[in-house]
């Protein structure tokens, strides 16, 4: 499969396009204060204008994703009930243009994401069927609207993999390929999105078990971003699904020198990717010569984890206990 670049429906200021270009290029680079900065600076020079405050909204769910943190919820509502009034006030100047629409189904989406990870589920489907009718209005109104179809797309197939077991039933269509061509045409012709349908489009083919389409994938973002945490993470997860030990072990290489040359902690991610490392290299190195491995896992001990993240944290280090003795014994002298 190629990924070619089409025509972008820019937004129509160029300082605008601009900035969140800009400001896009530093969170897919985890560069996340400088990206929090010219978010900010959009807000700033376009107080009116929805965009600087979605993508402040957008970073945030970014960072909690990386860090496998809880989203700071009260500013977080804040940011998204600014972009709201905003991109309603779009909506009643231009009801015939496609960005009004787009900027509201964006976040009324990452209003339906936050609400299924507080566990939300009502709250989560009735946002995400209001984001993906504002999606449409958008490509209605302009059907080369490319960056929309990244929404419409994620909600097809994850509305239908909710329900698959319905699937049978005339009333209940199964729109997952259809889902996933949405994702293609973003990824090829989108502009502001594209990445965000890769990253939508990986969790996906994990979901299918689709891993050698997952690793193609996540190769062609890394060839862009070649220390994003989040696309290391599919690339190995999907080369352990495809049983290459030796080449999911250099991607939880890449990874964890990109989380330990990370200024800000990331512990529980370490402790994961320490863990499936030891894991593959259980069946392929002699018990004895994993001893360091298995005592800078256990050296995370030390470290702080969130309260959300203790009782995983306390279950991985038993699960290391338990590979540690099962080495130990390969090791006695028979």
């Amino acid at each position: 499969m190629v990924y070619a670049n089409g025509p972008f429906q820019k937004v129509p200021s160029r300082v605008m396009d601009s900035l969140l270009t800009s400001g896009i290029d530093q969170t897919l680079r985890q560069e996340y204060e400088a990206a929090g900065k010219t978010f900010q600076l959009v807000v700033r020079e376009f107080p009116d204008h929805p965009a600087g405050f979605l993508y402040q909204a957008a970073l945030m769910q970014t960072m909690a994703m990386d860090y496998d943190l809880q989203i700071e919820r009260t500013p977080f509502d804040s940011l998204l009930a600014l972009a709201l009034e905003r991109s309603s006030a779009m909506i009643d100047r231009e009801p015939d243009s496609p960005w009004g629409y787009y900027y509201r189904g964006t976040m009324l989406g990452y209003d339906s994401y936050a609400r299924a990870l507080r566990g939300d589920w009502f709250g989560a489907a009735s946002k995400g069927m209001s984001s993906v009718s504002d999606f449409h209005h958008a490509v209605e109104s302009d059907s080369s609207f490319f960056d929309a179809y990244a929404g419409i797309g994620t909600y097809y197939y994850w509305k239908t993999r909710k329900i698959e077991f319905l699937t049978w039933l005339p009333f209940v269509g199964d729109k997952r390929e259809e889902g996933i061509e949405h994702l293609f045409l973003c990824i090829e012709k989108g502009d502001y999105n594209r990445y965000a349908a890769m990253s939508s489009l990986l969790s996906i083919y994990l979901d299918k078990q689709s891993y050698e389409e997952a690793v193609y994938l996540a190769r062609e973002a890394l060839r862009a971003y070649p220390a994003n945490r989040l696309f290391l993470w599919s690339l190995a997860a999907s080369l352990e699904g495809l049983a290459d030990t030796t080449g999911a072990l250099v991607a939880y290489n890449l990874l964890l020198e990109a989380m330990v040359n990370d200024r800000r902690e990331n512990s529980y991610n370490e402790l994961v990717c320490r863990l499936n490392m030891l894991k593959l290299e259980s069946g392929r190195k002699l018990p004895q010569t994993l001893k360091p491995d298995i005592d800078k896992i256990f050296a995370l001990k030390s470290r702080m984890f969130p309260g959300h993240l203790e009782m995983r944290a306390e279950a991985k280090f038993e699960e290391t206990i338990r590979i540690r003795d099962m080495l130990l014994k390969q090791a006695e002298p028979r």
